[in-house]
């Protein structure tokens, strides 16, 4: 009697379970594949979309709101039609009063405003403890702001901060208050806040709405947030549009822009290459799994065609063995991949500038699954359709050889030996041995790559960018944002005493600024309109939101001949470091000339390759507080020596720090440099850390070290992923050689017991699939040798040619995988034919055909 479809699709169900029961040590072995593959899609998923989250709030605390747009200069009426709009859901209100200027947090910008809950909450400075201020004589601040003061962080404690209501003034404004409320800071914040009460902002600025010019006491600012973050811009100008506000400018948050995301899809693109990798992984170890399964009982196969079983059954069956062992084993990936997920995210990502969340999203899991079950489904796919097509002769005659092979007739003189006898084994199977080679050389070049990538990096090129001698400590009002004060006392008499004593001091710099406003020459200006083109200036004006202020200053040096000029003194280990050849773009230093005191040396923009930078021009002749000075050179700017605050538009010049002070006798040091001996590190460390804590809180220290532990950090993650990646997929080689090897034994049992039983010693049979475990090694090693050249040689060579790299070649992981990997080879087969061994010959010639 013919049997429905559905009974049909029940039986192939239950030969499907059947066949899984029978072979439970196989489908261990598969479902133990399912649940790494599983797995490391769901860690790369986790560490992606972590990565994606901590980054996204790393940027909008440096941008400090959360908000979408911000709107400056506005009045109260205009933030009420703004809020009043339909597609504005949320929208916060401040009022500036000042900047603290209490010389215990110089060096930390401290902002005296009011602000509406939301503002608060946008600016991630809500108090987590207490309320925002409601009375005249209260205020709220972050831990700390709250530290540098001296005072504890206790609710009712007495917070006095100096202000100024004029900053044309040299007027200060003292004012106590209650503290009402505290949250914790946060540095990666561009500044911290002081919320007084809307009464006290409004007394302080005398109820104007609109600051005077140059003033900000009484500077209204509104956040304004939409429903999603889709097309902010375009969302912000229509509210405004139809607010009849088109003359009011905003800012979108640079947090939500396409560049910040690009950025993030950058970081997190060894993730995706890892993803993919896993699944090339994750493929070859399931294909071949499966492979082996049909191989091993392609047999019963033929015998279920025989009674009627049709090919698409015969697919059905194997893809349901693959349904079966996912849904075993993607649930246990997906709660493994996540838990080490959680585990690794805050070891890749230790940086200070960085509050690590670890991301819940369902993505992670819905994905993880999806492409874990692609993963099996299409491994499965080729074993599936091997076993459809097979014919029941075929498979009771199935010898492990490839379907289109045709056997050729070998002869030798001397007899078969069992090298030619183990290399023509090998290519019974073609697809198995390309396989089995291209996997393990794939794991064997990856490693390579990533280690002489690794290997590439230059430490003393990134150094030099960031950190000029071991230790470098910056006045406290070095990057303040109301401008550097040259008479800060920060960096004392004492302190550089102390440090002249300290044992092991090698060398020191110094160095001094002053901003000041002089004539620029014709040539310069001539020069300045050269650099800076029409497309120049767009570019400049699409990623500075300082660029109108700057352009304004830039035209009114053009139209009335006269900028600020900040000009440098220095001396000692950074002016060598400012002058080194790759520096000096144009003219020639020479160090005895330029310590006469008559020679200065201009600093023009990071522009690589440009012929004439915006600056004047070597050999002009400038008079700076009425002393004349020859340009000596002109130099590319040097980090360490020109960051901080500076004037919007400036042109910087560099002078020696003894003529300097000649010049400018009351001036103190805004830097100071110094290199001592390794030994000595640890206690100039703590010479510099305890004159901070007790006398400069606001002094800023930079050490090479920390820089060096920094950058480790900041890299951690995609030289650990590089080479997890690499040792995964070298791991996938080896159990897919371990597998071929035994899928190998299986399918050539009988064969074996024939030869053995017409003379083949078990020696010489040990010896033949030991031939084959080094034959398989001796190729793998040979075109890994030969590709990784190739890689490491010209991939390599070109991804290091620019930045902090110096490449250097070297094959050194893959010289040290040889060894073990020869090692395998040999104790590999040996294991297989021990447990080959357990069958007698005999036992094995009775095998049913």
């Amino acid at each position: 009697m013919k049997k429905t479809a559905n009974e049909q699709q029940g039986m192939v169900g239950i030969l499907t379970m059947r066949s899984l029961k029978k072979n439970r040590g196989r489908n261990l072995v598969a479902v133990l594949a399912v649940i790494m593959t599983t797995m490391m899609f769901t860690t790369l998923f986790t560490l992606t979309q972590s990565l994606g989250k901590t980054m996204t709030e790393m940027y909008l605390h440096q941008s400090g709101t959360s908000a979408h747009a911000t709107c400056k200069e506005i009045t109260d009426d205009q933030i009420e039609k703004i809020a009043a709009h339909p597609d504005v859901k949320k929208i916060g209100r401040s009022i500036v009063v000042g900047v603290a200027e209490n010389q215990s947090i110089a060096g930390r910008q401290v902002e005296i405003r009011y602000a509406s809950e939301q503002y608060a909450r946008d600016d991630f400075a809500y108090p987590s403890v207490g309320r925002m201020p409601q009375n005249s004589g209260e205020i709220a601040l972050d831990t700390l702001t709250l530290q540098r003061l001296g005072g504890d962080c206790e609710l009712g404690e007495q917070v006095t901060l100096m202000w100024k209501k004029d900053y044309k003034s040299d007027e200060m404004t003292e004012s106590t208050f209650t503290l009402c409320g505290f949250w914790e800071g946060n540095l990666s914040t561009y500044a911290s806040m002081a919320w007084v009460s809307e009464e006290f902002a409004l007394q302080a600025c005398g109820g104007a709405e609109k600051p005077q010019d140059g003033q900000f006491c009484g500077m209204r600012m509104t956040g304004i947030s939409f429903s999603d973050t889709k097309n902010i811009e375009e969302k912000t100008a229509k509210v405004l549009s139809d607010c009849g506000l088109n003359e009011l400018e905003f800012n979108m948050n640079l947090a939500y822009s396409d560049e910040v995301q690009k950025s993030i899809l950058t970081e997190n693109l060894s993730m995706y290459g890892g993803m993919a990798l896993v699944f090339i992984a994750g493929y070859l170890i399931i294909f071949n799994i499966f492979q082996i399964s049909v191989a091993s009982d392609i047999q019963f196969y033929g015998k279920l065609k025989t009674l009627g079983m049709t090919k698409r059954q015969l697919r059905r069956m194997i893809l349901g063995q693959g349904c079966l062992v996912s849904l075993a084993g993607i649930p246990a990936g997906l709660l493994l991949g996540y838990l080490l997920g959680i585990r690794l995210f805050p070891i890749l990502v230790s940086s200070p500038e960085m509050d690590v969340l670890v991301s819940a999203n369902p993505i992670i899991f819905i994905g993880s699954a999806l492409f874990a079950l692609a993963t099996v489904l299409s491994s499965c796919l080729l074993p599936a359709r091997a076993a459809g097509k097979v014919s029941p002769v075929e498979a009771l005659r199935y010898t492990d050889r490839d379907g289109g092979s045709k056997r050729k007739s070998r002869k030798s003189e001397n007899g078969a030996s069992l090298f030619g006898m183990a290399w023509a084994n090998l290519w019974r199977n073609r697809k198995r041995t390309v396989l089995v080679v291209g996997s393990l050389t794939l794991g064997m070049v990856l490693m390579s790559f990533f280690y002489a990538k690794n290997a590439s990096f230059d430490m003393e090129k990134y150094l030099i960018e960031y950190a000029a001698a071991d230790f470098q400590i910056d006045d406290a009002t070095n990057e303040r944002v109301s401008g550097y004060d040259p008479a800060s006392p920060t960096i004392d008499i004492s302190l550089i005493g102390d440090i002249s004593k300290l044992e092991g001091l090698e060398e020191t710099g110094r160095l001094y600024s002053r901003e000041i406003s002089m004539p620029v020459s014709q040539q310069a200006c001539e020069n300045f309109k050269t650099f800076y083109t029409e497309e120049t200036l767009e570019d400049f004006a699409s990623f500075d939101p300082t660029f109108s202020e700057w352009k304004k200053k830039y035209d009114e040096m053009l139209s009335g001949g006269e900028a600020v000029h900040t000009v440098y003194g220095a001396d000692g280990l950074i002016l060598e470091a400012a002058v080194d050849k790759q520096y000096v773009a144009a003219g020639e230093y020479d160090a005895e000339k330029f310590a006469g005191g008559e020679y200065v040396l201009a600093i023009g923009p990071s522009a690589e390759g440009e012929e004439l930078l915006p600056t004047y021009s070597v050999g002009e002749k400038l008079q700076i507080e009425g002393r004349e000075f020859t340009v000596m050179a002109v130099l590319l700017p040097l980090s360490p020596m020109v960051k901080g605050t500076r004037a919007v538009f400036d042109i910087p010049l560099v002078i020696p720090a003894d003529t300097f002070t000649q010049l400018w006798q009351e001036s103190n040091l805004r830097k100071f440099y110094f290199n001592v001996a390794d030994s000595q590190t640890k206690s100039a460390s703590e010479l510099l850390k305890e004159y901070q804590q007790t006398k400069a809180a606001g002094m800023n220290i930079v050490s090479r070290k920390s820089i060096e532990e920094q950058y480790e950090a900041e890299t951690r993650s995609s030289a650990v992923t590089g080479y997890a990646i690499s040792v995964v997929i070298a791991l996938v080689g080896i159990l897919n050689f371990v597998n071929s090897m035994v899928t190998a034994i299986i399918s050539r049992k009988k064969e074996f017991a024939m030869i053995q039983s017409v003379g083949m010693t078990k020696r010489q049979l040990r010896r033949l699939l030991t031939f084959e475990g080094l034959y398989y090694a001796g190729m793998t090693l040979a075109v890994s040798y030969v590709l990784s050249v190739v890689v490491v040689g010209v991939l390599v060579r070109a991804l290091v040619a620019d930045g902090y790299s110096t490449f250097r070649f070297t094959l050194l992981p893959l010289i040290g995988c040889t060894p073990f990997l020869l090692a395998l080879a040999v104790l590999i087969p040996y294991i297989c034919f021990k447990n080959l061994e357990k069958q007698s010959v005999v036992e094995r010639l009775r095998m049913a055909d």
